[in-house]
């Protein structure tokens, strides 16, 4: 996202991302009736990969390599290991998604070992977030254990990929695929995704982090909900007390943005995806109990509806509301900063559109929200409304992102108009 070869590490990982989450959302209304059938087959494994993989894990991948320096002082050890890491990713990723789309086991067997060795490479780029540091800990003990837990997801998922392409069997694995398949998802979803994601909150949403005192608590509800969830679906145990300390990790998470609300100190657009993802964790806790019952066709649907608002209600809809308070000032700082009081340049935040973030915020949370509805009620015309509301969404996101990373991709100048010309003599002269 900058002129500087330094700083463009990056930017394969989110031009990936940006190109993932298109193609994922067109698919979701295109092939929206994949929405009402039962959750494992191969084509929505792929939508559920391509969102995942190609959008969220590509995206977090890259956006590290800033929020480690930028937030807790932490830059990684070498520009070749990050490129080679997003070669492994990117040929392991696509080829996930492509053979599980294709139904072809053995092609998507093969492919974890490539993810695999890009989690590793992130997790060496970035060993430095395992020492200890005073700048933002919680963040960096967020970020590094988010890191670990990628390692654990692909780790299962190159067992997943030789039980189903090779018939080999682990020893560590449940008699039962599917419960594999649920460890490996929180593993994934939980472990990496929301870990790193409450982590960067931390910081760029102080809200979130309420009382300092009560944080290692809060960490720890995480690590015991997600290792304890992954535990007991592999070992046959009752996954509901680790559910429900995942629940009230999401419910103290969201609190603070809440109560800020209403106290009218301050509005947070990521307190709408928050939203969803106590919704989310609600349904998991409902799950983990037997509701509704294994024979009860409604089970199915919730636990469809379960991940949507995890994965696109809560993580596709934060990476949204928090995108821009990050890309715009890394772009300004790099672009601009050091023209600053020489000569006009522009506002940070005039390097987005509000009113294409006010509307790709609302639509995606109401699109993510209406289409999990769908999903359990089976309702193909709010189906139809609520995934054409979240295509508006994506769609008026991704035209913001390129508003901001044209200025660092095009390495466009920046023409001052005579007003700006006139503001920048009353301020500076």
């Amino acid at each position: 996202m900058s002129a500087g070869d330094e700083a463009r590490v990056e930017e394969p990982f989110v031009l990936n991302a940006m190109v993932s989450l298109v193609l994922a959302s067109g698919l979701i209304f295109w092939r929206r009736d994949l929405l009402l059938q039962y959750f494992y087959f191969n084509q929505l494994l792929a939508l559920t990969h391509l969102l995942t993989l190609g959008f969220l894990s590509s995206l977090m991948m890259g956006v590290l390599y800033r929020v480690g320096p930028t937030f807790v002082g932490v830059t990684h050890a070498s520009r070749l290991v990050a490129r080679l890491q997003f070669i492994f990713f990117f040929i392991g990723s696509w080829g996930m998604i492509v053979h599980f789309w294709l139904g072809e086991s053995r092609g998507m067997s093969w492919s974890t070992f490539l993810l695999f060795g890009a989690g590793s490479l992130q997790v060496w780029n970035f060993r430095a977030l395992f020492r200890p540091s005073g700048k933002n800990p919680w963040t960096r003990r967020f970020l590094a254990t988010s890191v670990v837990y990628f390692l654990l997801a692909a780790i299962m998922g190159i067992l997943l990929g030789l039980v189903k392409g090779y018939d080999v069997r682990a020893p560590i694995l449940a008699l039962e695929y599917i419960d594999n398949v649920f460890a490996h998802a929180h593993l994934a979803a939980v472990g990496w995704v929301l870990t790193m994601i409450c982590g960067v909150e931390l910081a760029v949403v102080p809200t979130t982090t309420g009382n300092p005192r009560f944080l290692p608590f809060r960490y720890a509800l995480l690590q015991v909900g997600t290792l304890g969830i992954a535990f007991a679906f592999l070992t046959g145990r009752s996954v509901a007390p680790f559910a429900i300390a995942i629940l009230v990790f999401c419910v103290w998470h969201a609190w603070g943005p809440a109560r800020a609300l209403l106290v009218g100190r301050a509005h947070e657009w990521e307190l709408l995806p928050l939203t969803l993802l106590v919704l989310a964790a609600s349904a998991g806790v409902a799950l983990s109990l037997g509701w509704p019952a294994v024979a009860d066709p409604a089970r199915g649907r919730l636990q469809l509806a379960y991940g949507f608002l995890g994965i696109v209600g809560f993580m596709v809809a934060t990476v949204v509301s928090v995108a821009f308070k990050l890309f715009p000032m890394w772009v300004w700082k790099e672009r601009f900063e050091a023209d600053f009081g020489k000569r006009p340049v522009p506002g940070m935040k005039e390097l987005h559109s509000e009113t294409l973030r006010i509307v790709s915020n609302a639509a995606i949370f109401a699109g993510a929200l209406g289409t999990a509805t769908a999903i359990v009620t089976a309702r193909e015309t709010l189906l139809t409304g609520s995934t054409a509301l979240l295509l508006v969404g994506v769609v008026c996101f991704v035209a913001n992102f390129v508003r901001v990373a044209r200025w660092g991709l095009l390495n466009l100048t920046f023409e001052p108009t005579k007003a700006d010309e006139d503001k920048f003599k009353e301020i500076f002269r």
